[in-house]
């Protein structure tokens, strides 16, 4: 996490991406036992500084992948989850999302719970393509 892979257009195209995280043994502080139901694999694009400095958001990221526990299988302690982007022609980053929710995405709607609406996030992964 938090790393930078370096291609070069002669080698190849494809960044195959292995996703893997450790489901809680045992319960929470509150006593819970929740687990993921969701990954989300998302990325975009590294087109330099924005003209608009107080932007927050790059227009160009997207879920590119979306996984449940029929997509992950289990390798010693860890769940692994391997998906493979295709022709990737330019810079870009890479980070993962989880929940135990089945929320699309985090909502700001009053009725969050910091012991049943959980969300983890990675640091991303920056590929440059030269």
């Amino acid at each position: 996490m938090g790393e930078t892979v370096t291609l070069t257009r002669r080698d190849r195209t494809d960044v195959e991406i292995e996703i893997k995280f450790r489901p809680l043994n045992g319960q929470n502080h509150n006593g819970d036992r929740p687990e993921v139901r969701r990954v989300d694999l998302i990325v975009g694009q590294i087109t330099g500084p924005s003209a608009n400095l107080d932007a927050d958001t790059n227009p160009t990221t997207k879920v590119v992948a979306r996984f449940g526990p029929r997509d992950w299988r289990k390798q010693g302690n860890d769940y692994v989850i391997k998906h493979t982007l295709r022709n990737v022609d330019g810079d870009m980053y890479a980070r993962v999302r989880g929940t135990n929710t089945d929320e699309a995405e985090p909502l700001a709607d009053g009725l969050e719970s910091p012991w049943e609406d959980l969300w983890f996030y990675s640091n991303p992964v920056f590929v440059h393509v030269r």
